[in-house]
């Protein structure tokens, strides 16, 4: 595997290939990254702030950077016959003609047929990790890198990538390690265990962690999950995304608040639909309720339109007004929680718009899921009420993202800058405090649990000892399809 020497900021770093046109095209390899510049610590407040990494930063364009370099490192014998191949032709001496040398260059051409030796193909050494010195830090990074979620690997790979150079720590590596959408979750944990990594951010999705998290918990590296699936959280393994449970305490508090107690849940037959379900029942029960109607429904209910149609009329308690009778009667509900994802919240709502339990008669509930574009436009969603996490105005992150990956951001991107930068913070907090021998191994436990929290691009939070963690969220009213702040 052809490795290339980078420099940056006066510095050299040994990036491999694969990795080093993973940063200059925003594609990330399962491969090793390791900076080496140096950096002057900076001081950090009780609550730390993870997005003055990058706030403060007064680095040059990052990946202009890169590519210069790359552009001036001396070539290979092949590429060089490949350069040459463009570049401008020279002038013709005056005293000889196209059609001599044409006929010279043939000649020349049949001479190499006849002394070309038959190419002999030299292995392709693998690419394997430097020894891990024990001052170092490497962080371990399981992503579906490759497969139908490669892109959201890509997202999460690139908010890291980000923070790796805006911490600009030379004494913390980054390695990726492919789960394939979760087919080598395993055999990435195992990879990651091999490589000696310290902690570990990822894997996505709930079964990649349920695969990975014994191997890792085997060799006590700490885990900072990025699913939003409550039940992959343990002590020492946490999870970072937006959990829905949190949300729906949220949506249920203020409901309750304005009196609206006539609750019914319409829920998805899969594990997010029943985790919400299951959840909402729970915190009713809590204030002394319980809703009056619980639905689940299949697949194949929602994939039939009149089995639908029908689910849904039962559940509605639809009325059929009079013939001589233009008014509709009450609704039998106050609150709607639509429990699925975005494909069920598309399919299910027109149908219960159809049947008069729509948003201006009934509240709907929706988590942040409903920020999805086309949700936000679906007209039979307008006047819903949503809950999305509080994020800071984070401008300059957004304007660096689409400078290097010319596209916007999303909250994978986010929780990839987050993840990074909350694991180099720590280290550099533990820099100032102790000598260099003694800052590893570090204490995850000890270090990330805080009441103070994180204040970071994915917004403020703080990691709780069981595994959870605990974030603030703002309301949001649905209209004219856009989201405004409800003004309680």
């Amino acid at each position: 595997m052809t490795r290339v020497i980078i420099t940056m900021a006066g510095q050299r770093t040994f990036l491999n290939w694969c990795a080093a046109a993973a940063l200059i095209c925003g594609l990330s390899a399962c491969q090793h990254v390791s900076q080496s510049v140096q950096t002057q610590p900076t001081s950090t407040p009780a609550q730390a702030n993870l997005g003055s990494v990058f706030e403060q930063s007064d680095e040059p364009d990052i990946v202009g950077d890169l590519i210069a370099q790359v552009e001036d490192q001396e070539i290979t014998t092949d590429q060089e016959l490949e350069v040459a191949a463009i570049r401008p032709a020279a002038p013709l001496p005056e005293d000889q003609s196209r059609s001599q040398l044409a006929e010279q260059a043939l000649n020349a051409a049949l001479g190499l047929l006849k002394t070309k030796r038959p190419e002999v193909k030299q292995p392709v050494q693998p690419f394997s990790l430097p020894e891990k010195q024990d001052t170092r830090l490497r962080i371990g990074l399981l992503l579906p890198l490759s497969g139908d979620y490669a892109g959201l690997g890509q997202d999460i790979a690139g908010g890291a990538e980000m923070a790796l150079f805006q911490v600009n720590d030379p004494d913390v590596d980054i390695v990726f390690f492919d789960t394939a959408g979760g087919v080598q979750a395993e055999q990435a944990a195992r990879e990651a265990v091999a490589s000696e990594v310290d902690i570990v951010v990822g894997p996505l999705f709930t079964a990649s962690v349920r695969k990975a998290r014994p191997i890792l918990a085997a060799s006590a590296i700490p885990v900072l999950a990025l699913s939003n699936n409550i039940e992959s959280a343990s002590p020492g393994n946490w999870v970072l995304g937006y959990l829905p449970e949190q949300q729906i305490d949220h949506l249920l508090g203020y409901a309750i608040s304005e009196n609206k107690t006539r609750v019914a849940i319409l829920a998805s037959e899969d594990a997010f639909g029943q985790q919400v379900l299951s959840h909402a029942v729970s915190r009713l029960s809590q204030f002394g309720l319980q809703p009056l109607q619980t639905s689940l429904l299949t697949p194949a209910v929602l994939s039939d339109e009149d089995s639908l149609k029908q689910a849904i009329e039962v559940f509605s308690r639809y009325q059929k007004p009079a013939d001589d009778d233009e008014a509709l009667p009450p609704p039998a509900y106050d609150v709607l929680i639509l429990a699925g994802g975005p494909d069920f919240i598309l399919r299910t709502a027109p149908v219960l718009s159809f049947y008069d339990l729509d948003p201006s008669r009934v509240t709907y509930l929706g988590t942040d899921l409903w920020s999805r574009a086309d949700l936000v436009s679906e007209p039979s969603l307008q006047g819903s009420i949503i809950t999305q996490a509080t994020l800071p105005a984070s401008e300059g992150f957004e304007k660096q993202w689409q400078t290097v990956f010319k596209r916007p951001s999303n909250t994978l991107a986010r929780l990839g800058f987050d993840a990074f930068a909350l694991i180099a913070v720590t280290k550099q907090e533990m820099s100032r405090n102790t000598d260099k021998a003694q800052q590893m191994p570090i204490d995850w436990r000890a270090s990330l649990i805080r009441e103070q929290g994180f204040a970071g691009f994915s917004g403020q939070f703080k990691l709780l000892p069981d595994g959870r963690n605990q974030r603030q969220y703002e309301l949001y009213l649905l209209t004219e399809n856009q989201l405004t702040t409800l003004d309680l």
